[in-house]
């Protein structure tokens, strides 16, 4: 065990994000990470942790669509 943490993996994402905003700025740094969450989401669809259709049915069940 390597004795990271969550908290120590979010102090340095957050000090990366610092960085990154002031040498590239705001907007591209937004950018960035949009494309890095979404790049996230593809690889966990693609190993298998990723299962859309549960999404589908949670988001149908808050709207009310289960009225069937």
């Amino acid at each position: 065990m390597n004795g990271w943490t969550n908290k120590h993996y979010g102090a340095v994402i957050g000090l990366l994000l610092i960085v990154l905003v002031s040498i590239i700025g705001l907007g591209p740094t937004a950018l960035a990470l949009l494309f890095a969450v979404i790049g996230y989401f593809i690889g966990s669809y693609l190993d298998g942790e990723f299962d859309l259709e549960d999404v589908r049915a949670r988001a149908q069940s808050r709207v009310g669509g289960d009225q069937g």
